[in-house]
């Protein structure tokens, strides 16, 4: 007996996309992490007012950086950049949100120190485990890692893993605890909404180069991902190449979008560097 066809206003039962992401082998996120990407997007803000908030965005920052650029006399105040993104954080932005951003600061780190130690470079050492550790310039210092990494490499070709004299090293992959600030938070905006209320302050904040240099980073995953295949063997790293080549400089750009982007980028080279982590240093 045929079973019967649900009415034109009632759902078909069945798995989701998050259900379809979780099962899928080779999509390469750390489930912990998907978990909270999940939360963090099924929020209200996510659908309703993260669009307005994209455009208030661009249409602030470049009215911000139009008139520090006619200005005769530039500004920055990093230690209130500290204060007030640790206070957002805490206030207006869901656990999960700030969760997977100080995630990203260690990630980031790794795969930075991955490179370094394979390469002979010294390892940068920034991986907070809560929003506290985000003083000291932790986002300028974030940015200044990863141009020092590949200035450091100074143009010399990779070693392949067929021509190394030792195993590559993923000993430095680990991700520590990480934990938020649990006090009452007045509005619970999802990451990518309140990135976009952050990238205010941060053109505000900082000189015009260094708000132009955070920018022109996020150009550079390209590089990172053809590093990385160089140096494991493997070509998947450079099937996340994001839209765009590297010599194309441009500042005007949706960052918030691109920055998030980044960040599920990053999640994608760590998975994979942990799964071959066993394989290569096992020497199969």
């Amino acid at each position: 007996m045929a079973s019967a066809r649900p009415g034109p206003f009632i759902d078909v039962p069945g798995p989701g996309i998050w259900d379809a992401l979780r099962g899928d082998p080779t999509f390469h996120f750390d489930r912990d992490a998907l978990g909270m990407l999940e939360a963090d997007q099924r929020r209200w803000s996510y659908r309703y007012f993260r669009p307005f908030a994209r455009m208030i965005s661009r249409v602030v920052v470049v009215l911000v950086l139009v008139i520090k650029r006619l200005s005769p006399v530039g500004w920055s105040n990093h230690n209130l950049l500290d204060r007030l993104g640790i206070w957002f954080l805490s206030r207006f932005v869901s656990a999960e949100g700030g969760s997977l951003l100080l995630r990203h600061f260690v990630i980031e780190t790794n795969i930075l120190a991955f490179i370094a130690r394979n390469t002979g470079l010294a390892e940068p050492g920034l991986r907070p485990g809560d929003f506290d550790d985000l003083q000291e310039n932790a986002v300028i210092v974030h940015d200044l890692n990863l141009y020092e990494i590949l200035a450091g490499l100074a143009g010399a070709p990779l070693v392949p893993p067929g021509d190394r004299t030792t195993p590559l090293d993923y000993s430095m992959l680990a991700v520590g605890d990480i934990s938020v600030d649990q006090r009452r938070r007045w509005v619970q905006l999802d990451l990518e909404t309140g990135l976009c209320f952050m990238n205010i302050a941060f053109a505000f904040l900082t000189t015009s180069g260094e708000y132009r240099r955070a920018v022109h980073s996020l150009q550079l995953d390209e590089s990172i991902l053809s590093i990385l295949a160089e140096l494991t063997g493997d070509s998947l790293f450079r099937s996340w190449s994001p839209p765009g080549f590297n010599p194309l400089i441009r500042t005007n750009r949706d960052v918030p979008r691109d920055l998030f982007v980044h960040a599920v980028i990053h999640e994608y080279i760590h998975a994979r560097l942990l799964a071959l982590a066993p394989i290569r240093m096992s020497g199969i």
